[in-house]
């Protein structure tokens, strides 16, 4: 386990984001709890479970030439009994792109763990867009 001491969720957040727009995956698996306990799931991908599969996934994600940027808005975040619940979407833009791509909704659970709080899952996927009017339906006469 790393000497990294996040104190609360929120920081355990905002190091996952920060290792998540540098690239820095050392960063990125310092924050991840250091079990087999763990899961993730990319946007259109399988589970992963367990610190090996995660940890290559990243691998792959970090380590794809340019760097994203990643702006986050909160829809929700509960915690209780050592556990940590963030609902938000992540607005991403990618290199050579000027505007963000379709929000990507995601959960992040944080566990606290006696070497403060760490990720314990981060599931993305896509926000369905809805047409903002209903469809034209044809009228039967």
């Amino acid at each position: 386990m790393s000497d990294t001491r996040y104190p609360t969720p929120e920081a355990a957040e905002a190091a996952f984001y920060q290792a998540f727009e540098a690239a820095d995956l050392a960063a990125m698996l310092t924050l991840w709890a250091d079990d087999d306990t763990i899961a993730c799931v990319h946007p259109g991908a399988p589970l992963l479970q367990g610190r090996y599969a995660v940890s290559e996934s990243w691998r792959g994600i970090l380590t794809d030439p340019g760097r994203m940027s990643i702006h986050t808005e909160t829809l929700s975040r509960h915690v209780g009994d050592g556990m940590a619940v963030h609902v938000l979407h992540e607005h991403i833009t990618l290199p050579g792109e000027e505007t963000p791509r379709d929000p990507v909704m995601v959960t992040n659970v944080y566990r606290e763990t006696p070497a403060g709080w760490r990720m314990v899952l981060h599931h993305a996927s896509p926000v369905l867009r809805r047409n903002p009017e209903p469809e034209a339906r044809a009228t039967v006469h």
